[in-house]
């Protein structure tokens, strides 16, 4: 009896000798396509770079415009104000005057209660290291009662 083996489409031997011939071009391509890769990758962290900074320019012009069209805005209404008449702009300067001194007296108040908060927080402070003092006292007392006997008038010198 005859046994039929199917022959391998290539031979592992032919293979091998192949890739051993061909192992300095394999290399070559393979360092070649990591390089491309390298920088593929670094050109696009640069363009990516600088299209951040355009946006960011593009940002802070758009904030300027728009402070510029708020200046443009309170402009066009302090001038709208000299078109009023006379009892309206006078009506309009009060409310404006009344206003100014309510903010001044609200300032007043503010500055005051800040202030009288401050006091009362140092005299907090104050009480509550003497207090401790006090107690730093007893306790050198209890501990040096020989530095605390009086002589008559005077405390004894040590």
């Amino acid at each position: 009896m005859k046994t039929f083996l199917p022959q391998p489409a290539f031979a592992a031997n032919a293979a091998v000798d192949v890739i051993q011939d061909n192992l300095l071009l394999i290399l070559f391509a393979i360092g070649l396509t990591i390089t491309i890769i390298a920088v593929m990758t670094l050109f696009d962290q640069w363009s990516r770079y600088s299209s951040r900074t355009k946006l960011d320019e593009l940002g802070n012009k758009l904030s300027k415009l728009k402070r510029y069209a708020q200046d443009q805005k309170r402009k066009a209404l302090r001038d709208s104000i000299t078109m009023l008449k006379p009892k309206e702009r006078e009506h309009l300067f009060k409310l404006w005057e009344d206003n100014a001194v309510i903010s001044r007296k609200a300032l007043f108040k503010l500055n005051e209660l800040e202030d009288r908060l401050r006091r009362s927080e140092r005299g907090a402070e104050m009480r509550w290291a003497e207090s401790k003092i006090d107690e730093v006292k007893g306790a050198e007392r209890k501990l040096f009662p020989e530095a605390f006997e009086y002589d008559g008038k005077r405390r004894k010198n040590r």
